[in-house]
């Protein structure tokens, strides 16, 4: 049983065709062990019947006078493993009882091996399977079976902060935007880890183009057909220049409370369109009278992990603080959001005892708990 801890080293690297193999038996007690990196087959049994012998039964006399117990001597129980690639072990037991228990665990450690090595494919192939129902949500959004720019069918790229899908050729322009207007991600390359595709499936070209072509009257759309520079004019117009953003609805509410109210309401469209329009300075605006939060405070309160991703790509401060000195993650800690936690995270936002913390949170609960509840019943009242 001692011996067991060793032979999964042996029969792992078997299964795997036993590239770079050391010589994890070399130590085993009572066995003698030489490997041998050649390719050659290993040596015929016959070359030298006295040492190839497979004695099955002792304490019977020979012919000769010796007795089992010096035929046992003489006979070198040995066997041989031989791995895909061809290397050879030579193993060397004692007795033939203890040659045999090594062979059959040797086998039921190669066989455990090899059933390993095939859960490990099904759990690929399912991993596959998984990527390919969420990029096909995407691609099912309404608007998103043809570029948000050209019009050019079955886009395979996004802009993740769009929410929209454009084709390989429009991708290459966003990319010249800057990742400050348009960050680019290939539905088919990438990773789509929930969060994004999170995002993406909430937008869509549908939604995107109503805020950023919502006033195209006069101009000509690029086609499928357009040459690069109209295309290239028409994105930069878009996104650069805001020349087709539908203008905000009449309020005399400025930007940045219109945008907390939008969060708590959980408006996404309207999300969209302030802060499409809004300077860093707005959509970091907090609530008056001391309170301090800003919109992302609300929206990790809220366990919404659409919005506190689009707040943080359009520039609301991750390490802002409220009156009482506590950051957006610790709003996302007390909803119970592991999701909007690690966005925080991955943007260096700090605990509340200043340093940057680890994840804590269990995975999105759709029910908020009492103290996020708490938050947004103070957050409505505010306003």
């Amino acid at each position: 049983e001692a011996l067991y801890p060793q032979l999964s080293a042996v029969a792992n690297d078997w299964s795997q065709g036993a590239n770079g193999m050391s010589d994890p038996l070399s130590s085993a007690p009572g066995m003698n062990i030489a490997t041998s990196p050649k390719l050659e087959p290993p040596p015929s049994p016959h070359a030298n019947r006295k040492k190839h012998r497979r004695k099955k039964s002792t304490g019977i006399t020979k012919p000769d006078g010796l007795s089992a117990g010096n035929e046992e001597q003489e006979e070198s129980f040995e066997f041989i493993i031989v791995s895909l690639t061809g290397q050879m072990w030579h193993f060397e037991a004692s007795t033939y009882e203890e040659r045999e228990l090594w062979v059959q665990a040797i086998e039921s450690q190669i066989f455990a091996s090899l059933q390993s090595c095939e859960s490990s494919k099904n759990k690929s192939r399912l991993g596959s399977q998984s990527d390919a129902v969420t990029i096909q949500s995407i691609r099912n959004v309404r608007g998103n079976s043809f570029c948000a720019d050209c019009d050019a069918p079955n886009p395979d790229w996004a802009s993740l902060n769009l929410g929209a899908l454009i084709c390989i050729e429009c991708s290459g322009m966003h990319r010249n935007l800057g990742t400050h207007l348009s960050r680019v991600r290939s539905l088919d390359l990438d990773d789509w880890p929930v969060e994004l595709s999170m995002g993406m499936t909430a937008i869509g070209n549908a939604m995107a183009n109503s805020v950023w072509e919502g006033c195209v009257e006069g101009y000509t759309k690029p086609g499928v057909d357009s040459t690069r520079e109209e295309k290239e004019r028409w994105i930069r117009a878009k996104y650069e220049q805001k020349l087709f953003l539908v203008g905000l609805p009449q309020s005399d509410v400025p930007l940045g409370q219109q945008l907390l109210r939008a969060v708590v309401e959980d408006d996404l469209r309207l999300v969209v369109l302030l802060l499409a329009h809004g300077t860093k300075e707005e959509v970091n605006e907090t609530y008056g009278d001391g309170d301090g939060r800003t919109a992302l405070h609300l929206s990790c309160a809220m366990a919404n992990v659409v919005l506190t991703q689009l707040l943080i790509w359009y520039g609301v401060d991750v390490k802002s603080r409220d009156a009482r000195a506590q950051t957006p993650l610790s709003y996302a800690q007390r909803a119970g959001s592991q999701e909007c936690v690690d966005i925080l995270i991955q943007h260096g936002c700090p605990g509340d005892g200043g340093g940057v913390s680890t994840p804590t949170a269990t995975r999105h609960n759709p029910n908020i708990n009492n103290n996020a509840q708490c938050e947004l019943n103070r957050s409505v009242s505010i306003m």
